[in-house]
């Protein structure tokens, strides 16, 4: 039975993302554990704090999802630091993939994104007074086609490149034809019309840029012996691979006809100058191919002309490969000066562990010789466990501690996609958890070959030890028996499949629990409908008879808009002698409901569509424990982008500042908007220092005073959690506020 208070008086919590928990992989501490996971990261850089350097942000397109990192900017070294504080700042419309490009030219990136077959725009509008601001300029670039005005097309699964690519101060576009096998060149005119290139002033180049084209069958270029004339293509693109004289000669009609069969959808464009000769080079990776491909540009900034490649790029070193389709990035990542290449998984298929591939650049910009480093940047300093995360907490080694188990969907392999739970035991010594990898592999779940996995715990055969119950993509559960005995580290063997012939139908997500109080586990389970099963235990505490009662349990359905899937995570806890229930779900929100003691057979109370405002999409599935040792519920919660986020409660919000001794100073209002006071006993003599930092730790405002009242002027922060320290000569107190 979960039995956390919510708060010492009663009140409901504030939970906010803590990332101060240590977790350790053997000797290495993770720098970012709790950053909820990478599996399709499409990477940019935009300075997110104002300080003059590269920040990163990470899209995760199936999820929806902006990871932003702060760059500490420590030399030599891939120092980014997860600062979700950010994540609000984005649009909430993203989709597909994002670019950065300083399109106006005023020293902030801006964002593009996909939207509606074409390239949604929005201009970085940051200043002092706003921190980071987006305006959106456009949810359609469009450009000139000759006699008519359309937008330019992309797709959410065929990403673009932003460029200066004739080097004449504003930004151009290179996409993908419609067909998605030859690509298209937008140039902008606005520095050439106005001479300001804020100007969105596009017009189509009738020729296919660098005069190739994919093969129809591998992510390889073909192209033409010499350089073609490449004529008008906006009936028949494909003709641009022969001129007239050509036309009736068998190759130019084998390599038209052929060509004329070309379609595929799901590609990633990244240019460069990857030799330093001035005109832009290619990277493309592809559906077509798990390969990189390198083309090489020999024409001039005005016209470019692919004249070689390199299909297993970089052959010289490791060949990037990437299943499904590797998406290629050309920044500076470890802080050198020289920009790198990372290459990640773009599709959401695909490679979802040895997914962020990192070529350090060891000569410089222009010459751009790339040595492979890690197929692990970044993600291996999270907890990452595939596809999904489903955590839960559990006493594996019986020590009095709770330690972290996460199930997961599966581990992405090109045969089998195979689930296992990661075990992650708690070693601290105080209060306080601290979490060390165990093994990616508890209970060699892996070889009974599940997908989805999900555990609880509890006591089923009367034997005083805890047993494990798996529930799985099948709807179906596994019962594992614990041969360890009462007080050992726990054994678990399979006992039974198919576990008393329950069967939900898909994605079993069970909860051993006393759902009527009679003394007695029963189940409560989860599934892909978005509903909730009783199974009433009308047998006895050592011989269990779980009876079906409901599929439609409390009237709980997490399913969004009249979608047939919600994948319901239910957990039913106590909160002051009664019982409330929490249920993640796919849209990734956690739904909180009440009314249940006494109305089992009725419909529950939704108390919250969207608890304390935690939104990890998606499939979102929540474990509850006490982690930071305040005897309060924490939560960890698990995504499909196979991460977990740790929400601890805010204890010192329901403190009365004349209640309690130690505190020696009034913060008001609390939430604020504008002016943060801070209210002391008196003024005096005595100095007080005055630290203000964001819950990650970062210093925002520092002040020595001794007056009675201290106004913060706070309109120009970046709304969240803030911690306000002061101390004198004798003592030290801190107090959290938010600000909107």
């Amino acid at each position: 039975m979960v039995v956390f208070p919510f708060l010492t008086n009663g009140q409901l919590p504030y939970m906010f993302r803590d990332t101060s928990i240590v977790v350790m992989h053997g000797n290495k501490r993770l720098q970012n554990p709790w950053a909820s996971g990478m599996n399709t990261p499409i990477f940019a850089e935009i300075d997110l704090n104002g300080d003059s350097k590269l920040d990163l942000i990470e899209f995760d397109a199936p999820s929806f999802r902006v990871n932003p990192f702060l760059n500490l900017a420590q030399a030599n070294q891939s120092s980014y630091i997860y600062a979700p504080e950010y994540r609000s700042k984005f649009p909430t419309d993203l989709e597909g993939w994002v670019r950065t490009f300083d399109y106006d030219f005023d020293g902030d990136m801006d964002l593009f994104s996909y939207y509606g077959g074409g390239i949604s725009m929005y201009r970085n509008d940051y200043s002092a007074g706003t921190g980071l601001f987006f305006t959106q300029i456009s949810n359609s670039i469009q450009t000139h086609y000759g006699g008519f005005q359309t937008n330019i097309y992309a797709s959410r699964v065929n990403a673009p490149a932003l460029s200066d690519l004739d080097n004449d101060g504003d930004m151009d576009i290179l996409a993908f034809s419609i067909s998605g096998s030859w690509v298209e060149h937008h140039e902008s005119f606005s520095m050439d019309s106005t001479g300001n290139p804020s100007q969105i002033k596009f017009h189509y180049i009738p020729v296919c840029w660098g005069y190739f084209v994919l093969a129809n069958n591998s992510n390889v270029a073909q192209l033409p012996p010499v350089l073609p004339t490449c004529p008008l293509i906006a009936a028949d693109p494909y003709r641009a691979y022969f001129d007239e004289e050509k036309e009736g000669s068998n190759e130019g009609s084998q390599l038209y006809n052929s060509n004329k069969s070309m379609r595929h959808a799901g590609s990633s464009l990244v240019v460069y100058d990857n030799d330093g000769d001035g005109d832009k080079d290619v990277l493309n990776g592809d559906i077509l191919g798990s390969n990189l491909l390198f083309l090489e540009n020999c024409g001039t900034p005005d016209s470019a002309w692919i004249c070689a490649q390199d299909s297993t790029f970089p052959s010289y070193d490791v060949p990037a490969f990437m299943l499904d389709v590797a998406g290629p990035h050309y920044f500076d990542g470890n802080n050198d000066g020289k920009k790198d290449l990372i290459v990640a998984n773009f599709f959401p298929t695909g490679e979802d562990y040895n997914n962020v591939i990192f070529y350090e650049n060891s000569t410089n910009n222009q010459t751009n010789v790339f040595n492979h480093k890690t197929n692990r940047w970044l993600v291996d300093d999270m907890i990452e466990v595939g596809t999904g995360a489903h955590p839960v907490f559990f006493d594996v080694d019986q020590d009095g501690k709770l330690d972290l188990l996460i199930g997961n969907d599966f581990y992405f392999d090109s045969a089998n996609a195979i689930a296992k739970v990661a075990y992650y035991r708690n070693i601290s010594v105080g209060a306080k958890a601290e979490y060390t990898l165990i093994t990616d592999d508890y209970a060699s779940l892996s070889s009974y070959l599940l997908s989805a996995i999900y555990l609880t715990f509890g006591d089923l055969n009367g034997d005083g030890d805890s047993d494990m119950i798996v529930g799985h993509s099948d709807g179906s559960l596994i019962y594992f028996q614990n041969l360890a005995g009462v007080g050992n580290p726990c054994n678990f063997v399979l006992s039974q499949a198919n576990y008393q012939s329950i069967d939900i139908g898909d994605n079993a997500v069970p909860q051993l629990v006393d759902v009527n109080r009679d003394g007695k586990l029963d189940l409560l389970i989860g599934e892909r409908a978005g509903v909730l099963n009783y199974y009433e235990n009308t047998g006895t505490s050592a011989s269990p008879i779980f009876s079906f009662v409901s599929n439609n349990f409390g009237g709980v359905n997490v399913a969004k808009g009249g979608s047939f899937a919600g994948f319901s995570a239910p957990i039913l806890f106590e909160k002051q002698g009664n019982y409330e229930l929490l249920v993640g779900s796919l849209s990734g929100y956690i739904y909180h409901f009440g009314n249940i003691d006494g109305n089992l057979s009725g419909t529950f109370t939704l108390l919250d569509s969207m608890f304390q405002n935690i939104y990890e999409p998606q499939l979102a599935v929540p474990a509850m424990a006490d982690v930071d040792g305040d005897s309060a519920f924490d939560l960890v919660v698990g995504s499909l982008s196979g991460g977990v986020v740790l929400y601890t409660q805010d204890q010192t919000l329901s403190i009365n500042a004349e209640e309690d001794e130690n505190v020696f100073f009034k913060l008001y209002p609390n939430p604020v908007q504008m002016n943060l006071i801070l209210s002391f006993e008196k003024e005096s003599s005595n100095r007080k220092v005055i630290e203000i930092t964001d819950i990650t730790g970062r210093l925002i405002y520092t002040i020595q005073s001794n007056r009675q009242q201290v106004n913060v002027d706070v309109s120009k922060w970046n709304a969240g959690t803030y911690l306000c320290r002061v101390r004198d000569s004798k003592r030290t107190f801190t107090q959290k506020f938010i600000k909107n």
